[in-house]
Order: C-alpha cells, then structure tokens, then sequence
C-alpha cells in the first residue's frame, strides 16, 4: 500500500471514490453525492495548492493505481484557530476495509499534522453509528469531547455527530484531558 498527497492528476479517481463513500455511506459524511456531483470545481480545489492554505492535504491509499482510501485536513488560516488541523473525508473502499489502510492513512495524516508549523491538535466529527469508524480513530488517540444531536438528517432521519480531537503531543493544561462518553439521545456509539 503506497500512501501520498493527491494532486490534480488525481481529480478523477479522488472523485470516483468520493462519490462511491457517499452513496454507498450517506449517513457517514455531512456532504451528500448530489452537492458534490454538482460541483466538480469544489473537489478539484481540494487538489489544488493555494499558498493560503499550505498545510491543507488530501491524501490516498493506492493498491498499485487503484485509489482505494482518501483522507483529508485543513487548517482555518484564522489566526485563533490555525492550531487546529481538521480531519476531512475519511473514506476506504469495502474491498480494502479491514487491512489496515485507514490506519495507515490516520498515521499518515499524523506525520503531516506534526510537520506543520503551530499545528497541535487534529479535530474531527464522525456520524456515531459509525462504530467501525469510531474505533479506527480512537485507536488512532482521537478522544471524543461532545456530541451533536441530529447533527445531519439523511432521508428525514436525524444521525448524532461525535466531536473527537487528538492532541500531537500533550501540553501541560491538556494533560488530565479525559473526557467522559458523551450524553447520547439517538442511536449510535453511546447509546445508554
């Protein structure tokens, strides 16, 4: 498994298995395949370098030139939140589920979090139904510190949101950071 940042040759592929996450797992992703199949000039963007944004990534799995797993950060350039990476589109196609290509990815995103200036901390969201998902990135030292209610609605049916962050290395004011399981109303990964 060869992992890299995409970049505008990759267009494409990084589409193709986008928009196959987002049918196949609506409830996973707050974008919707419709959105995003309207505007294909907001993905390849995402490929795209832009000075304002340098340490923004997509990165992807190969299994030889098959994309089969994306992942991706942003950084807000504000100077009050450009601390933070944001973990974006994590997506593995089924037939490389479970061989470890999300973990690789996760590491992967990691390495580059670190290597960038001011960045202490990714934070993410993830549907809690995502059991599967959630594992990978509480494996991966991702802590959950709040839930979202009906964050999303697919088809009408409301899904909860986790908020989840990892520390890059641990200050001291975060050190005694353990958060309890989030009060939960719906279905999903803290169900009560």
């Amino acid at each position: 498994m060869r992992i890299r940042p995409l970049v505008g040759g990759d267009v494409g592929r990084y589409h193709a298995l986008r928009q196959r996450g987002l049918i196949e797992h609506p409830e996973a992703f707050t974008s919707s395949a419709e959105e995003e199949a309207a505007s294909p000039d907001k993905v390849a963007k995402r490929l795209s370098p832009d000075a304002r944004a340098p340490h923004d990534v997509v990165l992807g799995a190969f299994d030889g030139d098959a994309l089969v797993g994306v992942v991706g950060m942003s950084v807000d350039p504000r100077a009050k939140v450009r601390h933070r990476g944001h973990v974006f589109g994590m997506y593995v196609a089924g037939e490389a589920a479970r061989t470890g290509v999300g973990t690789q990815l996760l590491d992967a995103l990691v390495a580059h979090a670190r290597d960038c200036e001011g960045v202490d901390s990714l934070v993410l969201t993830v549907t809690s139904v995502s059991e599967g998902a959630c594992r990978l990135y509480e494996r991966a030292g991702f802590v959950a510190f709040g839930c979202e209610p009906g964050a999303i609605r697919v088809a009408g049916k409301p899904y909860d949101k986790l908020h989840m962050i990892r520390w890059l290395a641990v200050p001291a004011r975060a050190s005694s950071l353990t958060p309890a399981p989030p009060p939960h109303t719906g279905e999903g990964r803290y169900q009560r």
